[in-house]
């Protein structure tokens, strides 16, 4: 196994959290491969759809997938996964924060402020996220907020 033990910067990153996966440039094919089914089984445990890129990432963590849910993207780093997308509504971002503010960090702010703290009444649309539970949260947070679109022909009838 290639977890490394630290948990990062974060208090909420203690037991519970992800590993740290992030690797030094040019890893062998077979670590990339472990890290990438490592990330894939990360993301289907949260229900979020892995995505395989047709090239490897090269940022932090070596890694051979993305996510995506509903008009967000999920991109693993160091010790957490970073969420970008479209953005939560005040109300749903706040109760998100009431409850998993400490593993679901606005704009990756590591003083955890909530967002209408920090973003002053704006919804949040980026997010690092330090545990498994956390990220299960965050989507279902976004599956709950998501409305779908109508389809035209719907519309003229």
């Amino acid at each position: 196994m290639i977890e490394i033990g630290s948990g990062g910067l974060n208090p909420s990153n203690r037991g519970a959290g992800f590993p740290n996966l992030a690797k030094s440039p040019g890893p062998p094919d077979e670590v990339i491969a472990e890290v990438t089914a490592r990330c894939e089984a990360e993301l289907q445990a949260a229900g979020i759809e892995a995505q395989k890129l047709s090239y490897r990432f090269n940022g932090e963590v070596p890694v051979g997938i993305v996510g995506s849910l509903h008009g967000w993207g999920f991109r693993r780093d160091w010790y957490y996964w970073v969420a970008e997308g479209p953005g939560i509504p005040l109300e749903a971002a706040e109760a998100l924060h009431a409850t998993h503010g400490q593993q679901v960090r606005v704009m990756g702010h590591c003083g955890c402020p909530s967002p209408r703290e920090y973003l002053h009444g704006f919804a949040c649309g980026t997010y690092h996220v330090d545990s498994p539970e956390g990220l299960k949260v965050l989507a279902d947070t976004i599956r709950s907020v998501y409305i779908e679109p109508e389809i035209e022909s719907a519309k003229e009838e």
